[in-house]
């Protein structure tokens, strides 16, 4: 089976589900596991600014949003040349990726039919079920479930304490977003109250001054896209800095990497994990980055 992924989340999925060597490209952001970066690239960015402030970034995402236009291109030559039988896609964050309309109007274009198969989960339980619906489009149904059923015990909450501790994650810091879709899940999961949207709506935008009123016990700050080390250059900014600088809050302000909470696939288990222990009072010691701040940082008093 020849299989193109354009969703980082799904190229996860499919090596962890022991199908690595079934792909025959990816978009641009598959990064992990690393053998995934050996594969060809089929989508990739319009606009490479990354590096850029958070702050323009988002301009440039809503300016691109706002005219209706998509923020990737699809090569349409190679997927004509590499023909798959699959092409794993979303439908649910045209920031994330493609869209999967855009997916078929590109497979139009090449001459080729894959089944398309769109992962649009916005709870964890929906994630956990895109990871069945994935072993299902492999042809290997049995370890769809059986690596589902494991990832839904092992993120499986206890009994809420009576006044849990309010945790804030945050996805964005220019302007402050608190995650949403399925990250209040994994707060809820790991014994926590999360500070934002329901489960399955989408992020909230806020306001420092906002946030700091909101009595958070844990904040942990991991932006979509972002690594550790790049969040940390975005402290750099005075204004970023001050505003994290208000938060304060009792059990500790961390940097996370964001694929504890930004990419709906296997790792979401560690960023419960994650939580768990920094309310445990653990250090965040998990398998990906985690940096803790001091709660003065920024030198503000909230």
């Amino acid at each position: 089976m020849r299989v193109v992924s354009v969703l980082p989340s799904a190229t996860e999925i499919v090596f962890a589900l022991g199908h690595g060597a079934e792909l025959v490209a990816r978009s641009e952001e598959c990064d992990h596991p690393p053998e995934a970066t050996r594969l060809p690239v089929v989508m990739y960015p319009k606009s490479r600014d990354a590096d850029r402030p958070s702050r323009e970034i988002d301009a440039r995402v809503q300016a691109v949003r706002g005219r209706d236009e998509s923020l990737y291109t699809l090569d349409i030559d190679l997927l004509q040349r590499l023909a798959p039988d699959v092409l794993l896609t979303q439908d649910l964050c045209r920031v994330c990726s493609v869209t999967d309309e855009e997916v078929r109007v590109a497979c139009g274009k090449a001459g080729v039919a894959p089944r398309v198969v769109s992962l649009s989960p916005r709870t964890l339980s929906e994630v956990w079920e895109s990871v069945r619906v994935v072993g299902e489009a492999l042809n290997d149904p049995g370890a769809g479930r059986e690596l589902a059923d494991r990832l839904r015990t092992r993120t499986r909450g206890s009994a809420p304490a009576s006044a849990p501790p309010r945790v804030a994650v945050i996805e964005w810091v220019d302007p402050p977003i608190l995650a949403g879709l399925w990250t209040p899940d994994i707060v809820r999961a790991a014994g926590g109250e999360p500070v934002g949207p329901e489960p399955g709506a989408p992020g909230h935008r806020t306001r420092w001054e906002d946030l700091a009123r909101e009595r958070i016990d844990l904040a942990i700050v991991s932006p979509c896209s972002f690594s550790v080390s790049r969040t940390l250059r975005e402290l750099e900014d005075p204004g970023v800095r001050r505003g994290v600088g208000r938060l304060r809050p009792a059990l500790g302000l961390h940097v996370a990497d964001e694929a504890y909470f930004s990419r709906p696939g296997p790792r979401l288990a560690d960023g419960v994990d994650l939580i768990r222990g920094l309310l445990a009072g653990r250090p965040g010691t998990g398998p990906m980055p985690v940096t803790a701040l001091p709660t003065t940082v920024g030198g503000s008093t909230a």
